[in-house]
């Protein structure tokens, strides 16, 4: 049976966790790694990840929005599920600004399905709905014109 953990290797544990590869905590404790990842899942105290990889640059986030993701990819030599991954995370988190659309891919708009459209702009089909509706209602004149409120 394992030894008990003691009160200051808790503390030590939240104290570095953020910090120190928890191939070094574990030698400074002298625990393997899977106690200090179980232990540190059940005390709360933060832990590096495994997968986060090398930083994002302000450079390579410039790119978001501008650029296909595998346009992205090629620029920065990261995956492309790695691409994908940030702006996803980006978009829910409200940081991620997107390119202006240009002629081609509004004709391309009126001309095929959403998905279509986000296969060949490099898209997601979310936004393409976005745009498809608010060409619609610029086009059709229903931001000015609402034919309920006028009815009513």
């Amino acid at each position: 049976m394992s030894e008990l953990w003691q009160p200051w290797e808790n503390l030590f544990l939240h104290e570095v966790g953020r910090t120190m590869p928890i191939h070094v905590i574990a030698e400074k404790l002298e625990r393997s790694e899977s106690a200090i990842t179980r232990q540190a899942s059940r005390i709360g105290a933060p832990l590096i990840s495994r997968m986060t990889g090398k930083p994002w640059t302000a450079a390579e986030l410039y790119l978001f929005g501008r650029f296909s993701v595998e346009e992205i990819a090629t620029a920065t030599g990261r995956s492309i599920y790695s691409v994908r991954s940030k702006r996803n995370s980006l978009s829910r988190s409200g940081g991620l600004t997107m390119r202006e659309w240009t002629a081609c891919e509004l004709a391309a708009l009126m001309r095929y399905t959403n998905t279509e459209v986000a296969e060949i702009t490099g898209r997601s089909i979310e936004e393409v709905g976005d745009k498809r509706l608010q060409v619609n209602i610029e086009r059709n004149g229903w931001d000015v014109n609402d034919q309920e409120r006028e009815e009513a």
